[in-house]
């Protein structure tokens, strides 16, 4: 059970000679402070009151650090960091970056083995993450700022996983190699034999985001795509960073990509053409949630509720470069709010354990990958 330790204490409140109307303040506040305590099992359901939000955010001070695992982009998780200590000068920020598949396995070994080092978590999940949900991985409470996220059952699950982004699976292309009257326009084009050796994408056993996307290929019949793409000498990359540098090289004229280096780069001017396939595309929801055992929990409460405000939204919009959820957001400054794609998928939804498996055992043997 959580324990925090706030205004009021024991020595203060036996002086003999505190005035009775500074007691009464330091009763009212360790009562409110007792309203904080988490209850062993039990899902906190209300919003806390202005006066014991003032004091997680006083204990947050005197904590004096938030320690952060991500996966954001590395450069763009700094900046965000460092926004957050000006709003929040005494709280320092340490950050620590890995892939969603390892950095969901850290999280959990480290969980397992009592070492509790994270505060937060901010990742894009797979069932490993609604496992931990059961196992105790995460507080249950209500940020102040969960008011503006309508209707709340869209981006809170059970009080514990907040949904703060999402990227968008996409098709892109070099400008330079392929003229407007060519550039592809649906998931088909990526196996069209004109592009033979000049098509990218990560592997889906690196990614759920990329088996979401190809669990979707199958949905909308398009086949057996790993021998399809086997076929056109398809290139793998580990990350979408690499896959948009090969693109704006020319190594590989198209590719499918999750879109979080995406605006980042049009920003740049990089010579990219982009599309989001009419006949639909998915998504993956990134969520943060602060640990049960978190050696700073109040300070990884306040981190959390910043990254929901209007403000924490549009910063981490701009320095992790993927769409924002809070709603009346505007959208990146090069790409389309998610709301106005057409045919949006959850691609979680779309690859259960079993089918998860099966797919990517298949690719692997497709591909001759052990």
């Amino acid at each position: 059970m959580n324990t925090y330790h706030l205004i009021a204490s024991s020595t203060g409140i036996r002086k003999p000679n505190i005035g009775t109307r500074v007691l009464q303040g330091l009763v009212a506040a360790f009562a409110a402070s007792l309203a904080l305590i988490p209850l062993t099992g039990v899902a906190q359901s209300t919003v806390p009151t202005a006066a014991q939000w003032a004091a997680v955010e006083a204990v947050a001070t005197k904590e004096g650090k938030v320690s952060i695992y991500h996966n954001l982009n590395p450069a763009g998780a700094e900046l965000l960091a460092n926004e957050f200590r000006k709003d929040r000068p005494g709280l320092d920020v340490e950050i620590t970056r890995l892939g969603s598949a390892p950095l969901i396995q850290r999280f959990g070994t480290e969980f397992a083995a009592g070492r509790n080092i994270a505060d937060v978590l901010i990742t894009f999940p797979d069932e490993r993450i609604f496992d931990g949900m059961k196992a105790g991985w995460m507080a249950a409470w209500i940020p102040p700022e969960l008011k503006n996220f309508l209707p709340a059952a869209n981006y809170d699950k059970q009080n514990m996983l907040f949904n703060i982004q999402t990227a968008r699976e996409t098709i892109i292309w070099n400008t330079q190699k392929i003229k407007a009257a060519d550039a592809p326009k649906e998931w088909a084009d990526l196996f069209n034999p004109r592009w033979k050796g000049k098509v990218g994408m990560n592997p889906p056993w690196r990614s759920v985001s990329i088996q979401g996307v190809v669990a979707y290929w199958d949905k909308l019949g398009l086949g057996d795509t790993a021998a399809k793409l086997k076929a056109n000498n398809v290139r793998f990359f580990e990350g979408s960073g690499g896959i948009i540098q090969a693109v704006i090289r020319g190594d590989v004229y198209l590719a499918e990509l999750t879109d979080l280096p995406l605006n980042t780069a049009l920003a740049d001017g990089a010579p990219i053409g982009f599309v989001y396939p009419k006949s639909g595309t998915t998504l993956s929801e990134g969520y943060v949630f602060v640990a049960a055992k978190a050696p700073h929990p109040n300070a990884g409460k306040v981190f959390t509720n910043w990254l929901l405000t209007a403000r924490g939204q549009l910063l981490l919009q701009q320095f992790a470069g993927l769409s924002a959820t809070r709603p009346g957001t505007p959208p990146l400054s090069h790409l389309p709010a998610t709301s106005t794609l057409s045919n949006t998928h959850d691609g979680l939804e779309l690859i259960p354990p079993a089918k998860q498996k099966e797919m990517v055992d298949h690719w692997r043997t497709v591909f001759g990958i052990q």
